[in-house]
C-alpha cells in the first residue's frame, strides 16, 4: 500500500510539471506567431500601417472587424477597392455613421487615403468587417489580411488580434 501511495504521489507530483511544460512550449509558438507582427509596417515607399488589430471573436459569433492607421506618404491618393483574409469567407470596408440618433452601419465599396494623409480604421468609423468568421479568433493571433488597391496592386497587412474587453 504504502507503494502505490508514493508511486501516485510521484506520478501527480510529475504531471504538473508538464503541464507547465506544454504551456512554456504554447507560449513559446505564440511568440514566434507575434514575432511576424510589428505596430509599424512599411508596405512600400508609399503606405505605411500602424496599430494594425482585429476584435478577438466571442464564442459562437461568426463576425469580427479590424482596426489601423493607413498613411499614404506619396503625392498621389491612394484607393483601397477590396480586403480578402483566410479567417472569413466575406471581407469588407465599412463605415459606421449615426441615423436618427442610432448607430448604423454600411459597406463602402471603396476607401480613398488622400495624398500625403491618413484614414484610421476605428470602431466608431470606417473599419474591417470580417463575415462568416471560420474559426474563433483569440486573443495574440495574427491574421494575415491582404488589401486591394484600385490600381491593381496588393499588399499584405497583419493584424494582431486583441482580447475581448471586460465590461
Amino acid at each position: 500500500m504504502k507503494k502505490s501511495s508514493l508511486y501516485l504521489a510521484l506520478l501527480l507530483s510529475c504531471f504538473p510539471s508538464a503541464v507547465f511544460a506544454t504551456e512554456i512550449a504554447h507560449a513559446d509558438h505564440q511568440s514566434s506567431t507575434q514575432h511576424d507582427y510589428t505596430n509599424i509596417q512599411q508596405i512600400n515607399a508609399a503606405l505605411t500601417i500602424e496599430n494594425a488589430t482585429a476584435k478577438a471573436t466571442i464564442p459562437g459569433a461568426k463576425v469580427s472587424s479590424g482596426y489601423m492607421k493607413i498613411i499614404n506618404n506619396s503625392d498621389k491618393a491612394i484607393t483601397l477597392t477590396g480586403a480578402a483574409t483566410t479567417i472569413a469567407k466575406h471581407t469588407e470596408f465599412h463605415r459606421m455613421f449615426m441615423r436618427d440618433s442610432q448607430m448604423a452601419m454600411r459597406k463602402v465599396d471603396a476607401l480613398e487615403i488622400p495624398a500625403k494623409a491618413s484614414v484610421t480604421l476605428a470602431s466608431n468609423g470606417y473599419h474591417l468587417m470580417f463575415m462568416g468568421v471560420k474559426n474563433a479568433l483569440k486573443a495574440d493571433q495574427v491574421i494575415t489580411v491582404r488589401m486591394q488597391q484600385a490600381n491593381g496592386e496588393q499588399f499584405d497587412v497583419q493584424l494582431l488580434v486583441m482580447p475581448l474587453k471586460k465590461y
